[in-house]
């Protein structure tokens, strides 16, 4: 699900960590791209071409050809730096024209996009995409539509959209055990949008889930009390992964608020914990702005958090790993 670069390798993380546990990359059946947001398609094309028995699940409008020839035509038509998420999606449908017969695979709510029958000690495994909505997906046409320049004013960039109107959220179901993955997806109190529109859904998945994989970085507009009372357990291991621009996610009240919620919370980065800006002398500022005009932080290490479960021996037993970049979010520092 998505995709990011590890910040040592260059390399999509998920390719380096399946290799480290010595998983074979054709086991590998469905990648999924939940939106076309930068900081979770980057390195998917090179993602999906090392899993080549995959098949690729996106929205309707980010897998139309036509749309993305347009936004890709239009970005460099104006000169605007390489790297976005749209052309990384553009080059995931090329790797997908030389599959044979390998089309994309359309989100929607409540859709089953993989369903393996329970065989031997394995239980029935099934996955589904819960979002977009009718309504989100017509608001993020009414958006795009909105970006065509008008004459005679410049445009520099695709912006992203905002709200997230078109990320998809995911539910595993593996026997007994579910899994509920939020991607970005937000909240904005409105029943056919966002998180309401699929709790409000009388065919979403009834299994509560175990494992939650926390939207839009912890941020307060992905956030809904619903989803933790009616799709989730008491209690749920549940995991976030920061947003290092800006201000930065979470901040210390979203943590507080999914406190509330779990004692059972990580995050998949702590170097963003405690940021604070250096003191330099005057004399030092003035010269960094005059010769390299600001100094940006190195980037960090890629954290994980690995949650596994005991099995068909064990199914209530889970086991939690994480690496030293990640933090449990009951030692975040106070605001």
């Amino acid at each position: 699900m998505d995709s990011c670069i590890n910040s040592e390798t260059k390399n999509p993380a998920s390719v380096d960590y399946l290799k480290s546990i010595q998983v074979d990359p054709k086991h590998v059946g469905f990648v999924v791209a939940t939106h076309w947001h930068d900081d979770h398609v980057r390195g998917m094309a090179a993602q999906l071409a090392v899993f080549d028995h995959a098949r690729f699940c996106s929205s309707s409008a980010l897998t139309n050809s036509e749309f993305l020839t347009t936004v890709v035509a239009y970005e460099e038509r104006h000169n605007i730096a390489g790297g976005s998420g749209v052309s990384e999606l553009s080059k995931v449908l090329e790797i997908l024209k030389s599959r044979s017969g390998s089309s994309p695979v359309r989100a929607a709510p409540g859709r089953t996009i993989m369903s393996l029958p329970a065989s031997g000690a394995l239980p029935e495994r099934v996955v589904r995409t819960l979002s977009p909505s009718d309504k989100q997906f017509d608001l993020f046409l009414a958006q795009v539509g909105a970006l065509i320049p008008k004459p005679f004013v410049t445009k520099t960039r695709i912006p992203d959209q905002s709200p997230n109107d078109i990320s998809i959220a995911i539910h595993v179901s593996i026997g007994d055990q579910a899994f509920l993955l939020g991607a970005d997806l937000e909240e904005c109190g409105d029943a056919e949008l966002g998180w309401s529109a699929i709790v409000n859904d009388l065919e979403r998945p009834k299994a509560q889930a175990h494992v939650f994989k926390i939207p839009h970085h912890g941020s307060q507009n992905g956030h809904c009390d619903d989803v933790w009372m009616q799709m989730l357990v008491k209690n749920p291991i549940s995991i976030v992964t920061p947003w290092n621009r800006n201000k930065g996610l979470p901040t210390a009240a979203d943590v507080k608020r999914i406190s509330e919620f779990t004692q059972a919370a990580y995050c998949t980065s702590s170097s963003f914990s405690s940021r604070q800006k250096p003191t330099r002398p005057y004399s030092v500022e003035k010269q960094i702005r005059e010769t390299v005009g600001h100094i940006r932080p190195a980037q960090h290490a890629t954290g994980w958090v690995r949650v596994r479960n005991g099995g068909a021996k064990n199914p209530s037993m889970w086991s939690i790993d994480f690496s030293d970049q990640s933090i449990n979010l009951a030692d975040w520092p106070a605001a």
